[in-house]
């Protein structure tokens, strides 16, 4: 399915405890989420991508919740952009 790259937050540094769930709640925080998604490469820190329904939350995001710590390792967060 294609996304809005404006409208979308890049998830590194994913504890494998982590869920959707979690990351759903926390970036709400930051505007409405559309859908949160983790991909997940065998035991190694996962990645994921938060998709907002605003383009406008995606800078607050990465402002707000940039370096958070979950499960005892900071999330790093950055936008999505084309290319």
């Amino acid at each position: 399915m294609y996304r809005d790259l404006d409208k979308t937050v890049l998830v590194g540094n994913i504890h494998s405890c982590v869920t959707e769930e979690i990351l759903f709640e926390l970036f709400l925080q930051a505007g409405p989420v559309d859908e949160v998604r983790i991909f997940r490469d065998g035991p190694q820190a996962s990645y994921g991508c938060v998709y907002y329904k605003h383009a406008e939350a995606v800078p607050y995001a990465v402002e707000l919740l940039n370096g958070i710590w979950l499960y005892g390792q900071p999330i790093k967060l950055q936008r999505k952009t084309g290319g």
